[in-house]
């Protein structure tokens, strides 16, 4: 509860908030952090999908480059995507009789027989047939007042591999109140080709069997009926259920129906997901399972409801039908699109993960970083204030995606047949060993572990001559000879330094409110190398497919309609946002943190802060700010070997993931910067990874780096404004070198797109320390405890 003399307070920083965008002067004015309106908790849309492509089409158009979209993306995959769904209903079913045609708009309560009636509506979206293909259009059917006998629909076997998955419903095991108006689905696909979904094993499964029985609609559809299903259901149907790929596919066009149509009845209440299927059951049921939640997941076959159940509303998606998840449209290749990027928000969001675009603290991106750092139980406990021991350097992983383990069974029981067989990579081993050096050898021009390596062969030869007892009073350290030699050599900008320090100060002091984004300027515009480098700038360009179209989402908005631009106009100098930078300091306690979290941190004042530590050098390197924060700006400024100034470093993990659960591996996969593989269903875990700021490699061999399918994670990097290559090799043997230039392209992307990101989210890049000697004491915050209150 905030006070009543804190409410101007709040409404003042509120407003000031909404005029400079910086989240330190937000939460540096209030100490408890602003947890915003549910339009910055992404959590609070899930049951919203439309929400998350808004929001991402706001920071498209805040990027600075802009937003344009060419007829193609927006008609495939952006807005026009969305408009074409909603304007393609067609009634299949309609509720009335001779004597009383039902009108839209209609109530179907069933509080009366006169408005106890049934109806079927379906929707496609746009859709391109890639040669002989035999997928259905992208379809979605929802129906009201059906009736359900569980052991009927389930009680038929169909014949063959792929159908006997498929349940051969009995006759009147569906029910309805309304007149089929489609009765030769067959024939009526063939004579109009925008209705080839009707030729279709879905279609088939529900409608081609359903009965007309308005008693039995009545019956159960009634107010009160123990038999009536109020809460809206999503039947889903899996085509390739032990396909990764395809089952995102169906999830896709679930999100992509759901976000067009905009159901009121799902945004209130949530969708309960049934598993109508026969096929066994999958790690991927993870995810269908928390786009159910808070309703449980329920499979029909081992579940199957009460005879004569009512569904007040259900939803009948219709898979392996080429959405978004799975788009191998050539013309969407270079399209970044706010559906797909919305799609890959949402299920991140779904599995908790921080939206990583985001300028804003909120309530469960605080329980994400406790989990993070602790664990579920810390965070489900309420444990808000976690760091990590070294915040400030961005671990992101290299993955491996190896298919070694699975092509071979597939291979001992004869079922690689044509190019699939081709996707099994003999020489797996020197592929592996060629990532793990590339991602050393790039790791190795980082100037954070140059000056690493640098002071550590110094203390190593000090050692030699004097050698010290662990607790004994220190003495001068390699560190601190490294810190004399860097003083030396920037004494000769220092003196000018200090001049523009005194006036900076008096300036900061009337506008402390002003963002101070000066000393970003010049890690950006050095990005990767120092003077002496190879390169200009960090990283390579981004593949024509996907250049300049994700570097930058732009900040995260306040609501969905209005997001607030960072304030590119100031041109302040280094030494003068470093200054600001160590008031906050001042103001914020030792650790330097401007996320100050509930119940508040009592202030350690940097002078206390550095007595912390016993037996420590007091000499205070120049780009130390307090005792346990390091400034990247001031630190890169005293490199001049041409190393690579960055906070993001990258390890390698080899991705075998068949012993792995499905939740373990997108734990991985979240923390992922790069992803590389062959073509196969693994790449689809890119949808998980932060959209622009991640990078795809997929490997082709000659033998089908023609094939269509390769187009989906081509349009699934571009959709996501993330980095792709093709990586080619001939023969069953890839080119590791080939590989290891392209894995440190990739890299050089990841880790500018990442810097960027933080930039704008946090200002200034520092690296903190947080252990035993470095903290800040925590306390309650003055709205707990009132009267301890100074």
């Amino acid at each position: 509860m905030i006070r009543r003399g804190a409410v101007p307070i709040l409404v003042a920083v509120l407003i000031l908030c909404s005029l400079y965008p910086s989240p330190s002067v937000c939460q540096k004015q209030y100490k408890r952090p602003i947890v915003l309106s549910r339009s910055s908790n992404w959590s609070s849309l899930l049951t919203q999908p439309s929400a998350f492509v808004s929001k991402v089409r706001t920071r498209l158009r805040k990027q600075s480059e802009g937003y344009t979209s060419s007829p193609a993306c927006d008609s495939y995959v952006g807005p026009g995507y969305l408009e074409y769904i909603r304007n393609s209903k067609l009634e299949i079913c309609r509720p009335g009789s001779a004597s009383k045609k039902w009108r839209q708009g209609e109530s179907l309560s069933c509080t009366t027989p006169q408005n106890c009636g049934s109806a079927v509506e379906c929707y496609t979206a746009p859709f391109v047939r890639t040669g002989n293909a035999s997928k259905a259009s992208i379809s979605l059917c929802h129906s009201t007042n059906l009736v359900l006998d569980s052991c009927g629909f389930l009680s038929g076997r169909r014949k063959g591999t792929l159908a006997k998955k498929f349940p051969l419903p009995a006759p009147g095991s569906v029910k309805l109140a309304c007149q089929l108006t489609v009765t030769n689905a067959t024939q009526l696909a063939q004579e109009e080709p925008q209705l080839h979904w009707l030729d279709s094993i879905h279609h088939d499964v529900w409608w081609a069997n359903a009965t007309r029985d308005d008693a039995a609609v009545r019956n159960a559809c009634a107010p009160g009926s123990p038999r009536l299903v109020t809460t809206p259901t999503l039947f889903v149907m899996r085509d390739r259920h032990a396909n990764y790929a395809h089952e995102l596919e169906v999830v896709s066009m679930v999100f992509s129906f759901l976000a067009a149509l905009e159901p009121q009845d799902v945004a209130k209440r949530g969708i309960q997901v049934v598993i109508t299927d026969m096929a066994p059951p999958t790690g991927f049921l993870e995810t269908w399972a928390r786009i159910s939640h808070p309703h449980r997941l329920r499979i029909l076959a081992r579940e199957p409801f009460p005879p004569g159940t009512c569904f007040r509303s259900a939803y009948h998606v219709y898979t392996f039908a080429a959405g978004i998840g799975y788009n191998t449209n050539p013309d969407t290749v270079s399209c970044e699109s706010p559906v797909t990027t919305g799609l890959s928000h949402w299920l991140r969001q779904l599995y908790d993960e921080a939206d990583p675009g985001a300028r804003w603290q909120t309530a469960s991106t605080t329980a994400a970083t406790a989990a993070a750092a602790a664990g579920p139980a810390a965070a489900a406990a309420g444990v808000r204030g976690l760091k990590q021991p070294t915040g400030g350097i961005v671990m992101k992983n290299v993955v491996w995606l190896s298919r070694r383990n699975l092509e071979m069974v597939r291979l001992l029981l004869n079922a690689s047949a044509g190019w699939k067989s081709m996707r099994m990579v003999r020489n797996e081993d020197a592929v592996v060993t060629g990532l793990v050096a590339a991602v050393q050898e790039w790791n190795a021009e980082s100037c954070l572990l140059r000056r690493f390596d640098r002071v550590v062969q110094s203390e190593y030869e000090r050692s030699l001559k004097d050698v010290n007892p662990v607790h004994a009073a220190t003495q001068d350290t390699a560190g601190d000879q490294q810190e004399q030699a860097d003083q030396q050599q920037t004494q000769h900008h220092r003196g000018s330094a200090k001049s523009r320090q005194s006036s900076n100060r008096s300036s900061s002091t009337k506008s402390a409110s002003i963002p101070r984004r000066g000393l970003l300027g010049r890690p950006l515009a050095a990005a990767a190398w120092g003077p002496g480098g190879r390169r200009a700038t960090l990283g390579s360009t981004r593949s024509a497919s996907t250049a300049g179209s994700g570097s930058s989402h732009g900040g995260g908005e306040v609501d969905i309609g209005k997001e607030y631009a960072v304030d590119g106009d100031y041109s302040g100098d280094d030494e003068g946002g470093e200054t600001e930078a160590e008031e906050d300091v001042q103001d914020m306690g030792a650790d330097g943190d401007d996320d100050t979290d509930d119940g508040g941190e009592a202030n350690l004042t940097t002078e206390a802060a550095e007595g912390a530590g016993n037996g420590t050098n007091t000499t205070k390197p120049s780009y130390m700010i307090a005792n346990n924060i390091i400034s990247l700006a001031r630190l890169w400024a005293l490199e001049t070997d041409g190393c690579r100034r960055t906070n993001v470093l990258f390890k390698f993990v080899d991705g075998d993931f068949n012993d792995m659960p499905y939740h373990g591996q997108l734990h991985t996969i979240f923390r992922t910067g790069v992803l590389v593989g062959v073509h196969g269903a693994g790449l689809t875990h890119g949808f998980f990874m932060p959209p622009g700021q991640s990078a795809v490699l997929q490997l082709l061999g000659e033998s089908f780096s023609k094939v269509a399918a390769n187009n989906v994670f081509r349009n699934m990097a571009a959709g996501l404004g993330n980095y792709y290559e093709d990586v080619l090799y001939s023969g069953v043997d890839v080119d590791v070198e080939k590989l290891k230039e392209a894995v440190k392209r990739a890299m050089d992307a990841v880790a500018r797109t990442t810097m960027e990101a933080q930039m704008r989210r946090s200002g200034a890049l520092r690296l903190v320390l947080v252990d035993q000697s470095h903290f800040s004491v925590v306390a309650p915050s003055p709205e707990q405890c009132p009267a301890a209150s100074p």
